[in-house]
């Protein structure tokens, strides 16, 4: 698995890809991990190149949901995760495990920025 990051003004784009599974998920919550830990909670996940995520890497993903939709400062909302240019493969999972329903799925990476 690689994880490349872009900082943005308002929004960290990770791009993931090769496979997430048991061995690979703690490198993806370390690197979520960083992101939220410099206060940044508006993350877009760019799948694109995704080839497989496991059980273990779900789980990743909605505790960090969890964490960036909790935060908050004042009177701002919290933040959130969007998934872009998510491969079938990958959306058949999304749907087999109900993830779909919990995230907001574009298909490209400008849309997903967009809708911050």
């Amino acid at each position: 698995m690689e994880i490349s990051q872009r900082r943005l003004n308002r929004v960290d784009i990770l791009t993931i890809t090769g496979r997430v599974d048991a061995a690979t998920a703690p490198r993806l919550k370390e690197a979520l991990d960083a992101v939220c830990s410099a206060e940044r909670y508006n993350i877009v996940l760019d799948l694109a190149g995704l080839e497989y995520i496991s059980s273990p890497g779900l789980r990743v993903l909605i505790e960090t949901r969890k964490r960036v939709r909790d935060w908050k400062i004042t009177n701002i909302e919290g933040g959130d995760i969007r998934i872009a240019n998510m491969p079938p493969r990958i959306k058949e999972v999304f749907d087999l495990t109900g993830f779909t329903a919990l995230f907001d799925i574009f298909d490209d990476t400008v849309a997903a920025v967009g809708s911050f």
